[in-house]
């Protein structure tokens, strides 16, 4: 009896959907120029495949850190996440060469970088970032920070420290590290001093967008810094805050518009409205509600971002707040999805 070529190829191809195996495979990032990882970006999303990373920053020893919400990842999946989220402010004793170390080692093995600056406010004496800009809104001048404005202690404690992040940001181009960098961010609040004077009508939005333009010309014009695809990450609206794209410094400064979330259960609030301001789309920072931790699905996670954002960054843990991919439920299941870019298939 004959068998037709059909009649074999046809159940072949039911059995391989069936299985997953008639998925897109995830393409490999062989051009990590920026324009590269811009274009591996937008292709991923298409794709419906999602890179996974992780933050490392509750305190100033980020060996620690990498510790419990990186390495303790892999130990319990055999994989790594693709991206590795740190910090360069936020404590006053942070060993920014300490973090460039682990940039440049994860890089080096293939993987993507992100770096947040959590800078110190300095219109208060002592290194605090946690500043309320609502409460202390007449304390708060950002013209004072700029370049060509006047001398003064304010000034002179922000560009010691704009400088300090310059130099180390330096070295990563130096060591060939492209760098996803998220400056000021959740700026629609009013929880860093950089944020909202004013929750319905905020004043300050000039001055903010001068502040990052102002970062910007010192970074990539006195530093030549042209190794940082730049991100602005609002927060979600909520019923409290203003729009996330009220405070967007225009399409010159900005690669990437993220955003921020710490839902119950994983959300993508207020996509739409940044989809409009015509940048890729992902998430700057994502982890869950206090009442969810140890709780958030992280396969609703990697759905939740399928076809939209390129990334997520899930932030770290900390005292009694499980936040990290690995202290929440089908952590497992996310690192061996098919769709979910880990280390090992990036590179």
């Amino acid at each position: 009896m004959k068998i037709s070529f059909y009649a074999i190829l046809i159940p072949f191809l039911l059995t391989a959907c069936l299985h997953g195996m008639a998925q897109t495979p995830i393409p490999k990032l062989t051009d990590r120029s920026k324009k590269g990882i811009l274009s591996y970006f937008k292709t991923i999303v298409n794709n419906k495949q999602v890179i996974v990373g992780q933050q490392c920053s509750q305190s100033p020893d980020v060996s620690l850190e990498y510790k419990k919400n990186f390495q303790r990842l892999y130990d319990s999946t055999g994989k790594y996440p693709a991206l590795i989220g740190l910090e360069y402010g936020w404590f006053a004793n942070a060993d920014l060469q300490k973090e460039n170390e682990y940039a440049i080692k994860h890089w080096q093995q293939g993987g993507l970088v992100t770096i947040s600056w959590h800078a110190d406010c300095p219109f208060k004496d002592g290194y605090d970032v946690r500043w309320d800009a609502i409460a202390n809104k007449d304390a708060i001048d950002l013209k004072k920070l700029l370049k060509d404005a006047p001398d003064s202690k304010e000034k002179a404690s922000y560009r010691a420290e704009l400088n300090n992040i310059a130099k180390a940001l330096k070295q990563l181009k130096d060591a060939g590290v492209m760098v996803i960098w998220r400056p000021f961010h959740e700026m629609n609040g009013n929880w860093f001093w950089w944020g909202i004077n004013d929750a319905k009508n905020p004043t300050n939005i000039k001055d903010y967008a001068a502040l990052w333009i102002d970062m910007y010309n010192v970074f990539t014009k006195d530093y030549g810094l042209n190794n940082l695809i730049w991100v602005y990450a609002p927060n979600i609206a909520g019923n409290s805050y203003p729009a996330p794209a009220v405070f967007y410094p225009g399409d010159k400064y900005v690669d990437i518009v993220a955003l921020d979330n710490y839902p119950k259960v994983p959300a993508f609030d207020d996509y739409p409205a940044l989809l409009k301001l015509g940048k890729l789309v992902t998430d700057g920072e994502v982890g869950p509600h206090q009442q969810s931790y140890g709780k958030f699905d992280e396969m609703e996670v990697l759905n939740t971002y399928k076809g939209k954002a390129p990334y997520f960054l899930q932030w770290h843990s900390w005292t009694n707040a499980k936040v990290a991919i690995v202290d929440n439920v089908h952590f497992k299941e996310l690192m061996n999805d098919n769709s979910a870019i880990t280390l090992d298939k990036i590179r």
